[in-house]
C-alpha cells in the first residue's frame, strides 16, 4: 500500500512553472491566526490538496481513517530532488533505525541519507493553534528561497501531519463558529473531541486503542522512525508563552542518555532561536516530566527518537486576550518567579495582546530552530539511530534481560494476544518457539512467544514489561513527594492480566519471527475476556446462553444446562453521559464497543423522564463528582473553561447546563429499588455511598482531592498498579483469579459498616475485591497505603430490589486494564440474565 501511494503521489500533476503558489490567506480568504478566525479540516486538507498539484517539493500520503471516518493524510515536504528518491532513502533510514547496517555501512548511509523531521499539529482539538500553523509552515517550506531554507530542504525531509485529529478540529472550529459573537463564544465542547478519548488521544501512544493512533505508530515505527518527532500542544504554565526542553526530573532510565541529550540540545536550540527573534517567555524544566510513557512525544524517546514537547500560549479558541502587567502572577505555581528573570525562565514575558497569530509566529520560531538544527547535522542524527539500535541489541544479547517469555497456555489467551498485537504495532520483534525449550530453569512448548531483549527498541520493551518504580523527589527539604506529570506505574502485562516470564540468561531455541498476531477463535472459558465476545454473538444470534453458580458458560448442547443458575439476556444498558466531556464515559464507551455491548447514552434529561426500569437493566456511572452529576455547569454560571491559561470564565450555553438534578437523583434510586443494576466507578461512587445511602462509608476523603491540601499521612495514588484479594466466588468476579491487579487513579476504600446479622436480603452487601493485605504496590507509587491495606475496594450492595456496585478504581482505565473488564463485564450480564 506504501509503495502504490508512493509511486502514484510523486506524480505531481502539475509543476507548473509559471503557477504562483497561493499562500494560505490566498486560498483560505483569511490569515492564519487571525483573530475570531478557525480553519477546519476541510479548508486545511484543501490547501495541502492545492499545494500538491502547484509543487514539486510535497508529496501527500494517505495514511488512514479517523474514528469518525475522515481521511488521514502526511505530507512529505523536501527538494524535489529528495522526493524522487524518497524510498531509497526512507530503506536507508530503516536500516539505520533498526540496526540491520555494519558498522561500515552506517557510516556510508549517514553520510548519504537525510534526516526526518516529523512534526504534527493539531491532536488536542481545543488548543487551535497548532492545525492553524501547518499551513504556514507548509508554505514557508515550499516558497522559502533563504540560505537556511534551502539547506534545510537540501537535507532535511519533513514528515508533516497537519491535522493529526481531523474529527476533533471539526468539533471544536464548528462549535465556535456557532457561539462567535455570542455571550457563550468562550463556551467549552461539551462532548469529546475524540469520538472515546477527548484529551486522552494523547495518553494512548503504547496502548494503541485509538484509530488515529494506529495510523500514526504504523508510520513512527514500522515505516519512516524519523529521528525527531515534534508534537505541538498549547497549554504552558501561565504567564509563560512557550515551554520547550529540557524537561522536568525525573527521566526514566529506559530512555537512552544520547536520546535525552538530544533533546536538551534541540531545547537549547529552540531558546536561541527565540531570544535571536526577540519572542520572551520561555519555560523550561517544568511540569512535563520525561518519566511516563504513554504520550506521542514519549514513546518514540524509547525508540531512540527525539520525542519533543512544546506548549504554546493559548487564551481561547480564536477569541484573543490583553493582558495587563497586574492580571500576571509573582510566581509560577512551584514558586518560581514570573517576572524575574531565572534559569527556567530567561526572559520573562510582562503582558500584552495575545491571540492565535501570536501562538503560531512562537511556533513557527520552534519549527525552524528544529529543521535548521538538523539539516546542520545530519550525518549526527542519523548514525545516533544506528549506534543506539546496535547498542540495545548487544545489551539484550548479553541478557539481564535476554528476552520475556510468554507460554501460550495463558487464562485470558485473548488478551495475551492483544498485548503482543500492541507490540507489534509499537514495533517490537515478536518470535515464536518451534520447538520446546527450557529458560531460567522453566520448561516451554512449542508455539510459546518470546520478545527478545536484544533489539532495537529495547528501551521501549523493559519499560512497559518490568515495574516502574517512582522516585521519591522532594519539594523542599521535608515537602511531598514530587507528583508524576501523568502516571507513576504503568506496567502492561499486570494492567492486562497477562503472565509473562523474565528470562535473565541466553538460552537457545528455533524461532520464527511473528509479522502478524494470530487471532484467536473465541473462547467459552470465563477466564477469557473472549467469552464475552462469543457471548454476545450467541445473543445475538437468539442461542441461549446459561451460566453456572461457578461461572461456567453454558449453552443448550452443553450436559448441565439445566443445573445453571442464570440465563443471559442480551443487556440493556444505559451509559451516563454529561455535558462535562467526561474521559472516563469515553473510555467505558470504548470497552461497550470492543466487547459488543448494546447499550444507549443517556444525558440529563433522560432522567427526568422517568421509567428508567422500563428501558434498562444496568445503568453505569463513570468517574465523575457527584456534584458534576447533580448540578453539571449551571446555567448562568460562569465556570472555568480555559484552565491554566487565564483566570477567565466560560458561559456555557443553556441546553448544555445542569446535571441529573434532585429529580433526577429521585429517579435513579427508584431505578436501583425496582429491580436496576448501578455501576458506579471511583469518584461516581461517592453518590451513591452518599444519597442513597448504603451501609458502608468511604474511607478516602475524595479523589479530587489534590495531595497538597491532604495530611500527610493520608492515602494517594497518583496512578499506579496495586495487588487486590479477589473473592472469585463472587459471581461479579467469575473469571478472576484470587489475586489480581488494578490500575488506582485517586481511587476510594470502604468500609462495610451493617452488622452481620443484619446483611442478608434487601440491605445484603459483599465484598468482591479488597486491597491487598501487604505489598500493595506492584507498579508506581502510593502513600499512605496502611489506611487500606485489607480494606475494600469493590462491592456489591443490595439496595431494595436492585444492585449498587461501587468500584473503588476504574476497571476499564484508558482501555489498557483488560485484566479487570471482567468485574464490568460480569456485572453487565448479571443485571440482565434471568435467575434459574
Amino acid at each position: 500500500m506504501l509503495r502504490r501511494a508512493l509511486g502514484s503521489l510523486l506524480l505531481v500533476a502539475g509543476y507548473l512553472q509559471g503557477a504562483a503558489i497561493p499562500t494560505p490567506a490566498q486560498y483560505l480568504g483569511f490569515t492564519p491566526g487571525d483573530d475570531f478566525k478557525l480553519a477546519d479540516y476541510a479548508e486545511i486538507s484543501g490547501y495541502y490538496r492545492k499545494l500538491a498539484t502547484l509543487s514539486d517539493k510535497i508529496s501527500l500520503v494517505d495514511i488512514g481513517k479517523t474514528s469518525e471516518g475522515k481521511p488521514m493524510f502526511m505530507a512529505v515536504i523536501s527538494s524535489p530532488e529528495n522526493l524522487k528518491r524518497l524510498e531509497q532513502f526512507r530503506q536507508l533510514n530503516r536500516g539505520l533505525a533498526l540496526g540491520l547496517a555494519t558498522a561500515a555501512e552506517a557510516e556510508r548511509l549517514a553520510n548519504q541519507g537525510k534526516v526526518f523531521v516529523w512534526i504534527d499539529s493539531g491532536l488536542h482539538a481545543s488548543e487551535v493553534a497548532p492545525a492553524q500553523h501547518a499551513p504556514e509552515l507548509a508554505y514557508r517550506m515550499l516558497t522559502g528561497q533563504s540560505p537556511e531554507l534551502v539547506r534545510i530542504r537540501q537535507n532535511v525531509i519533513l514528515l508533516q501531519i497537519p491535522v493529526i485529529n481531523p474529527d476533533g478540529l471539526d468539533h471544536i472550529v464548528h462549535w465556535y463558529r456557532q457561539n462567535l459573537g455570542t455571550a457563550n463564544e468562550l463556551a467549552p465542547l461539551p462532548w469529546l473531541y475524540q469520538k472515546y478519548a477527548g484529551h486522552d488521544n494523547n495518553r494512548d501512544w503504547y496502548m494503541m486503542n485509538l484509530q488515529e493512533t494506529r495510523n500514526i505508530s504504523k508510520l513512527l515505527f514500522s515505516e519512516w522512525f524519523p529521528q525527531i518527532v515534534y508534537n505541538q500542544h498549547q497549554a504552558p504554565a501561565f504567564p509563560a508563552r512557550i515551554f520547550v526542553p529540557p524537561y522536568a526530573e525525573p527521566l526514566n532510565p529506559n530512555i537512552p542518555a544520547p536520546v535525552m541529550e538530544g533533546i536538551n540540545l534541540i531545547g537549547a536550540a529552540m531558546k536561541e532561536r527565540f531570544a535571536r527573534e526577540n519572542k520572551p517567555g520561555i519555560l523550561s524544566y517544568f511540569g512535563y516530566d520525561a518519566w511516563w510513557n504513554g504520550g506521542l512525544r514519549s514513546v518514540p524517546a524509547f525508540h531512540n527518537m527525539h520525542g519533543i514537547l512544546t506548549e504554546t500560549a493559548l487564551y481561547s479558541y480564536a477569541t484573543p486576550k490583553d493582558y495587563q502587567l497586574t492580571e500576571l502572577p509573582e510566581r509560577f505555581p512551584n514558586g518560581m518567579p514570573a517576572k524575574e528573570p531565572s534559569v527556567f525562565y530567561q526572559r520573562p514575558w510582562m503582558g500584552g495582546k495575545w491571540g492565535v497569530r501570536d501562538a503560531i509566529e512562537y511556533m513557527l520560531t520552534a519549527d525552524m530552530a528544529i529543521l535548521d538544527l538538523a539539516s546542520t547535522r545530519s550525518y549526527s542524527f542519523l548514525h545516533k539511530a544506528w549506534e543506539l539500535a546496535v547498542s540495545n541489541i548487544e545489551a539484550g544479547h548479553s541478557g539481564k534481560p535476554f528476552a520475556y517469555v510468554l507460554d501460550r497456555n495463558q487464562p485470558d489467551k485473548s488478551s495475551a494476544l492483544e498485548m503482543l498485537r500492541r507490540f507489534r504495532m509499537g514495533g517490537i520483534q515478536v518470535q515464536r518457539a518451534l520447538s520446546a525449550f527450557s529458560a531460567s530453569g522453566k520448561q516451554y512448548p512449542p508455539g510459546t512467544y518470546i520478545l527478545p531483549a536484544g533489539q532495537p527498541f529495547r528501551g521501549y520493551l523493559m519499560d512497559l514489561l518490568e515495574p516502574q518504580k517512582y522516585p521519591e523527589l522532594r519539594t523542599g527539604i521535608s515537602g511531598p513527594t514530587k507528583q508524576p506529570y501523568d502516571v507513576a506505574g504503568w506496567t502492561l502485562n499486570l494492567q492486562m492480566g497477562v503472565t509473562v516470564d523474565r528470562a535473565d540468561s541466553p538460552f537457545q531455541v528455533n524461532v520464527e519471527n511473528v509479522e502478524q498476531i494470530e487471532s484467536q477463535d473465541l473462547s467459552m472459558d470465563h477466564r477469557d475476556n473472549s467469552s464475552f465476545l462469543a457471548t454476545a454473538d450467541l445473543l445475538s444470534r437468539n442461542v441461549k446462553v446459561r451460566w453456572t453458580g461457578d461461572g461456567t458458560i453454558l449453552t443448550a448442547a452443553s450436559a448441565a444446562f439445566g443445573q445453571a443458575a442464570w440465563e443471559l439476556r442480551t443487556p440493556r444498558v444505559a451509559l451516563y453521559e454529561s455535558w462535562t466531556a467526561n474521559i472516563d464515559a469515553g473510555w467505558t464507551q470504548w470497552v461497550l464497543d470492543t466487547y459488543r455491548v448494546p447499550h444507549t447514552l443517556i444525558h440529563n434529561g433522560d432522567f427526568q423522564k422517568g421509567a428508567l426500569r422500563s428501558r434498562f437493566d444496568t445503568i453505569i456511572l463513570s468517574s465523575e463528582s457527584t456534584n458534576s452529576i447533580l448540578h453539571g455547569m449551571r446555567d448562568g454560571e460562569r465556570n472555568p473553561g480555559i484552565a491554566g491559561r487565564s483566570e477567565e470564565m466560560a458561559l456555557q450555553r443553556p441546553e448544555y447546563t445542569g446535571g441529573i438534578g434532585v429529580s433526577g437523583l429521585a429517579q435513579l434510586e427508584n431505578f436501583v429499588r425496582e429491580g436496576g443494576n448501578l455501576i458506579a466507578f471511583d469518584a461516581a461512587a461517592d453518590l451513591p455511598v452518599q444519597l442513597f445511602p448504603l451501609p458502608l462509608r468511604s474511607l478516602i476523603s475524595s479523589s479530587t482531592t489534590p495531595r497538597e491540601d491532604r495530611a500527610s499521612t493520608a492515602y494517594y495514588s497518583p496512578g499506579s498498579i496495586l495487588r487486590i484479594a479477589v473473592d472469585s466466588s463472587n459471581p461479579l468476579a467469575f473469571g478472576m483469579p484470587p489475586e489480581a491487579f488494578a490500575f488506582s487513579s485517586g481511587g476510594q476504600a470502604y468500609d462495610i459498616t451493617l452488622l452481620p446479622e443484619y446483611n442478608h436480603g434487601e440491605r445484603e452487601i459483599r465484598s468482591v475485591a479488597k486491597y491487598a493485605s501487604k505489598d500493595l504496590l506492584a507498579s508506581g507509587w502510593i502513600s499512605g497505603e496502611k489506611a487500606v491495606l485489607g480494606k475494600d475496594i469493590l462491592v456489591d450492595a443490595r439496595y431494595g430490589k436492585g444492585h449498587v456496585i461501587l468500584f473503588g478504581f476504574r476497571p476499564q482505565f484508558r482501555g489498557q486494564s483488560f485484566g479487570t473488564f471482567k468485574f464490568l463485564l460480569n456485572a453487565i450480564y448479571l443485571g440482565s440474565a434471568r435467575p434459574l
